[in-house]
């Protein structure tokens, strides 16, 4: 939890000084990390093929969406659709690795059901990846693109089952930190469904 946590705090304080850079290199960036993720990628464990990096990243992407209003919230909500994508290049090395352990040593229909949580988050996340790249979107139309993007929680939630049903030590945290973005996500909804009644009224 602890290379989890420190790459949360690593990604925000970066982006939250160089949003600018990210945003505007960002095809350079998702370069870098693509060779870092073939680079990490393979069977050999470390922190990006056992998913500590690309979670820590994919905090900050979900935290971001359920923030108050400040200076910080601004400026992770404008690198968010590149931290995404930055979060799924790393996570294909983990997906990938997984998947072939899984069909090579265990057989698709052996795994346990945090596997297959996991496997549906993957299955999720490849139309989110591939629409957040900005002139895809542009092609889609903003409605369209918003509503595939409510996949976004789904993937969310997947991802919190498959790490909680792993039932490791760190599963009381993932169950903290899961039930705290729900909840967050679920006041933030109410106030801009208030607000948006005010309105009308």
């Amino acid at each position: 939890m602890t290379i989890i946590l420190t790459t949360t705090a690593l990604i925000s304080i970066f982006s939250f000084f160089f949003y600018k850079t990210i945003h505007h290199y960002r095809y350079v960036f998702y370069g870098m990390v693509a060779i870092l993720a073939l680079i990490y990628g393979g069977e050999e464990a470390n922190i990006v093929s056992m998913g500590y990096v690309p979670f820590g990243v994919f905090i900050v992407v979900m935290f971001s969406g359920v923030m108050d209003k400040g200076t910080l919230r601004k400026r992770l909500f404008m690198v968010r659709a590149e931290l995404a994508v930055i979060g799924t290049i790393l996570l294909f090395p983990h997906a990938l690795g997984y998947l072939e352990y899984y069909l090579d040593d265990i057989g698709l229909f052996g795994g346990g059901i945090s596997f297959y949580f996991g496997l549906l988050a993957a299955v999720i996340v490849i139309p989110l990846f591939v629409t957040s790249f900005q002139f895809i979107r542009k092609h889609m139309g903003y409605k369209k693109w918003k509503k595939l993007h409510q996949l976004s929680y789904v993937f969310y939630l997947s991802i919190g089952l498959h790490l909680i049903l792993i039932q490791n030590q760190r599963m009381w945290l993932y169950i903290l930190l899961f039930g705290m973005y729900f909840i967050l996500k679920l006041v933030t909804y109410y106030a801009y469904k208030m607000k948006n009644r005010k309105t009308n009224n």
